[in-house]
């Protein structure tokens, strides 16, 4: 029943030629991060296939998974056991200066990584960039500020794709996991969405994602069905047993080893952090201490000269060498391929 997103992939490419934001230069450009990684060289791309923005680490609904109860991000660096990770919001020019540096071969910015990308104030105004800039968007929403506000905000600027993800059908079941998050609210929302969409004619993919836990199993067919009849895409996949530990019927997550596979991520994405912090991937941002690529400054980061740069061509040589066993952030990861974390 889960799904590897293939149907979307296709969706998106099929969407994005049709905007006119799939061009030649992008889709070489794509080819070659992806030959660069099959033949494991040491210089991919010019740009990434994709750019994560963590525009603000702040949430609304403190997921067992990634929250406490307080709203406190625990560091997953084991070496950092009991601490915390600072909260901020990225700064408006570097979003800006990223994606025109990157716009004419970068695929797709998608600005959200670890919070709720509607509590970041100046949304629309990256929207505008990404649509002045010829680049796709897609964010990863809880659905709780899907609001009619946001809602214009996302369609007056082009969004291409919105993914909510939800965990229950009921809001006592969805609680289990998105511990204030309220399911009816957010299916109100969605409706919303859809009366907004059919008014302006709009062209956004929405995909509604349930994560799947034993205990809310027996609600997936009544969410999918919900979806259908809004005529929104509909995906299960494998719910993140972090914070469910106690729990019998938490679902674990296994992913077969992937020790000596070099990640994908370095060859075709990478991840800014709110302060700056050019990283390798989504989990560095909740990893204390880890070293990333550095840090952009304003007017003064290449981000094409660091994307093939020493520190990222060193990491490329040390998965392509050894694997990932002498990176510890990486040593912990058995994923493979470019997909949402969970």
């Amino acid at each position: 029943m889960l799904t590897k997103y293939s149907f979307l992939k296709v969706r998106l490419l099929f969407l994005m030629l049709r905007k006119g934001k799939l061009t030649i230069r992008k889709i070489f450009n794509t080819a070659r991060c992806y030959a660069a990684y099959r033949f494991k060289l040491d210089r991919s791309g010019r740009t990434p296939v994709v750019i994560n923005f963590e525009l603000s680490n702040h949430c609304n609904e403190n997921c067992v998974f990634c929250r406490s109860e307080k709203g406190e991000i625990p560091d997953l660096n084991p070496g950092n056991a009991g601490q915390i990770i600072p909260k901020g919001t990225m700064k408006f020019e570097i979003v800006e200066s990223i994606l025109r540096q990157t716009k004419d071969t970068l695929l797709m910015a998608v600005p959200y990584v670890n919070g709720e990308p509607f509590i970041y104030q100046r949304l629309g105004e990256v929207l505008r960039v990404a649509r002045e800039c010829n680049v796709a968007t897609m964010i990863s929403s809880n659905g709780v500020l899907l609001n009619q506000e946001n809602i214009d905000k996302i369609l007056d600027h082009d969004l291409d794709f919105l993914k909510v993800h939800v965990s229950g059908f009921t809001t006592e079941v969805h609680r289990i996991q998105h511990r204030v998050g309220d399911v009816e609210e957010i299916k109100q929302n969605l409706q919303l969405l859809l009366k907004s969409i059919r008014k302006r004619n709009a062209r956004l993919l929405v995909l509604i994602d349930y994560i799947l836990y034993k205990h809310n199993a027996h609600q997936v067919d009544q969410f999918k069905a919900f979806a259908d009849d809004l005529g929104f895409l509909f995906s299960v996949r494998p719910g993140n047993p972090l914070g469910m530990e106690g729990r019998e019927d938490a679902q674990p997550v296994q992913f077969p080893s992937a020790q000596n596979i070099p990640c994908d991520w370095l060859w075709k994405v990478l991840t800014v952090n709110w302060n700056g912090d050019l990283l390798p991937c989504c989990d560095y941002v909740v990893y204390g201490n880890a070293d990333g690529y550095g840090s952009f400054k304003e007017h003064e980061t290449d981000v094409l000269g660091v994307w093939n740069g020493s520190r990222v061509v060193q990491m490329r040589k040390t998965h392509r060498e050894q694997g990932r066993k002498p990176i510890p952030i990486c040593s912990k990861c058995n994923r493979v391929g470019v997909e949402f974390k969970y």
